[in-house]
């Protein structure tokens, strides 16, 4: 999710005004973005995975399929930035291929990966860089490396920045899940961060989707919300540090806290691919959720037909884009806990976050 709204890069107003005028009239504008969850494959096992990762899944589209269901129609949708992301895209056997395809095509692309295959890969990113690579960072080695299941995991994170500097990748971002178990770590990353070559430090929080969605230990305490924003807010004197989407707006006060204002782009501004060709909003898992399928309907068409709700003001959850719908649909927003509460409220006694009823916040 934190990729995403870096991909995305227009005045939040406009957006509003455009998505709902055109709307209303029967049309809707092109996507700005579009996330590939490419396979389900992982050789790591993350407790916090919106994809259940692990084995590859039975009705993955191969190289054939994607070629025809999304490329083609991303350079029809007029070449919005794509996103590859998993599991562990690395893993595809097709990806240097893929990559080339994209090449030819022109579609600027991004990538979210763990790291730990970069090396194998780097002429592909020498040849082909995409305009982003985002790699996850969440914690210090024992507990990023306890976090992700397996030994080593966080070295490779490291390793895998400064080769993808070292090739020209123009934008490296490192990514922090900020749990019950790290949230209060994130002061001994700080020295990592500054020394791994990324140029940004993206802060995301959990969403009890996929996997999460089983493990409700990891969600941080709203006191750990409050003082993960504040630092976050600190270190921007030092570093480009940013909340990403799941924090939702800080209103007002967003510059304190990100590079652009906060907008929900979920079936507004972008929408994902899951590994099996369904279109959905974002990262749900939630198979209601989708608009349809690539390998039944064309992606252009899928996009301009789905997502209503997202695009009127009549469905108060789906329609507010100033909260991440993924984190309000399970009752549990962020935004009190970050940037609503006084700061001498002992937030951390709750041990939960505090809920957010719609309609709250301005």
């Amino acid at each position: 999710m934190g990729i995403m709204h870096r991909v995305l890069r227009r005045r939040v107003a406009v957006w509003q005004t455009e998505i709902r005028l055109l709307h209303r009239f029967g049309g809707v504008r092109p996507p700005e973005a579009v996330q590939w969850i490419s396979t389900a494959t992982c050789d790591l096992h993350c407790p916090h995975c919106y994809s259940h990762a692990g084995r590859r899944g039975r009705e993955e589209l191969d190289f054939d399929e994607v070629a025809r269901h999304i490329i083609d129609e991303l350079v029809r949708l007029g070449r919005p930035r794509f996103v590859i992301a998993g599991g562990e895209a690395l893993l595809r056997p097709d990806f240097a291929r893929l990559v080339r395809l994209l090449h030819r095509r022109r579609i600027p692309w991004a990538l979210h990966t763990h790291g730990g295959r970069v090396d194998r890969l780097l002429d592909v990113f020498r040849r082909h860089p995409p305009v982003m690579v985002a790699i996850s960072l969440d914690g210090p080695r024992e507990v990023h490396d306890a976090f992700r299941g397996r030994a080593g995991s966080f070295d490779d994170a490291l390793r895998a920045m400064h080769l993808l500097k070292s090739v020209g990748v123009p934008e490296v971002i490192a990514g922090t899940t900020i749990t019950r178990a790290n949230a209060d770590r994130l002061v001994d990353l700080v020295p990592v961060v500054l020394d791994s070559g990324a140029d940004a430090w993206g802060f995301h929080l959990v969403t009890p989707e996929g996997r999460a969605g089983g493990h409700p230990e990891l969600l941080p305490t709203a006191g750990q919300v409050r003082r993960a924003a504040a630092l976050a807010r600190r270190l921007r004197a030092i570093m480009r540090v940013e909340l990403d989407n799941e924090w939702g707006s800080a209103g007002a006060e967003d510059a304190f806290y990100r590079d652009d204002p906060f907008l929900c782009g979920a079936g507004r501004l972008s929408c994902v691919i899951a590994a099996n060709g369904d279109v959905m909003p974002c990262t749900t898992t939630d198979p209601a959720e989708r608009a349809g399928n690539v390998r039944t309907e064309r992606l252009a068409d899928l996009w301009a037909r789905g997502f209503g709700a997202f695009r009127t003001g009549d469905d108060a959850r789906r329609a507010d884009p100033h909260d991440c719908w993924l984190q309000t649909r399970h009752g549990r927003s962020c935004r009190r806990a970050a940037f609503l509460t006084d700061v001498h409220d002992d937030l951390s006694l709750t041990g939960a976050i505090v809920p957010l009823t719609i309609g709250a916040c301005p």
